[in-house]
């Protein structure tokens, strides 16, 4: 076997044929005031993977069965785990990722034909599962067809803490909007990195108000505003 697949620290028993790992990019296209194309350069996107697990219902010799509790010691040879899994354990396990609220661990491992260890490819990383079908075709067999699509985990405002994976994520104070008028500013001051557009939906709910906001405070162009600069918002 060419490498392992573990979702949740449980190993997959027949690993895909082929994994679709796709960045997905976040740049936006402007056009500025003076008729001219820019693009807005993003860190790139969540990263997506998509394969087909099949899933036995029946032991093949080609298969294997084993997680981190299980103790597997290698991919093949002597330390296989034999142990048959029903494919209903899995169906229950796809089941309970879909419906937690919170990510779980997604690796794979790649291992060399006589067995030894090279290394781990970028996908070791918590994901969630963004869904899966299952799919019973009677040219499989009794065995099942189980297309996955996995999404990487990004944590975003976490308090520090032991029990942070047991709360809900919260944003950080700062990426809050004010949506209390009373609490707003009269006036901001720009950080570095700060946009326009940015700026109108924290503190006014809505970002495409950035054209008044230019207008008010005699901005040329609204696309560049430097930091220090005091922004009346109203």
């Amino acid at each position: 076997m060419a490498y392992l697949l573990y979702m949740n620290e449980i190993l997959m028993p027949v690993v895909p044929s082929k994994i679709e790992m796709k960045v997905k990019n976040q740049n936006s296209t402007l056009n500025l005031m003076n008729g001219r194309e820019i693009n807005i350069i993003k860190p790139p996107g969540l990263t997506e993977f998509s394969f087909e697990l099949l899933i036995p219902q029946v032991s093949y010799p080609f298969a294997v069965y084993g997680s981190s509790e299980w103790e597997l010691m290698a991919a093949s040879g002597s330390n296989r785990l034999k142990r048959f899994i029903e494919a209903r354990e899995y169906l229950g396990l796809f089941e309970s990722l879909k419906k937690r609220t919170t990510p779980f661990p997604f690796k794979i491992e790649r291992y060399t034909p006589d067995g030894d260890k090279l290394y781990e490819t970028k996908a070791d990383m918590d994901v969630t599962l963004e869904e899966y079908s299952v799919i019973e075709d009677a040219s499989n067999g009794l065995d099942i067809l189980v297309p996955v699509r996995l999404k990487q985990y990004a944590p975003y405002g976490l308090k520090p803490g032991p029990d942070r994976d047991k709360r809900p994520a919260q944003l950080a104070e700062e990426d809050k909007p004010v949506n209390n008028k009373d609490l707003r500013p009269l006036t901001y001051t720009v950080k570095r990195g700060d946009t326009l557009w940015g700026i109108c939906k924290k503190y006014l709910g809505d970002g495409s108000k950035y054209p008044q906001i230019a207008k008010l405070n005699g901005i040329s162009n609204p696309n560049f505003i430097r930091e220090g600069q005091v922004i009346k918002l109203g």
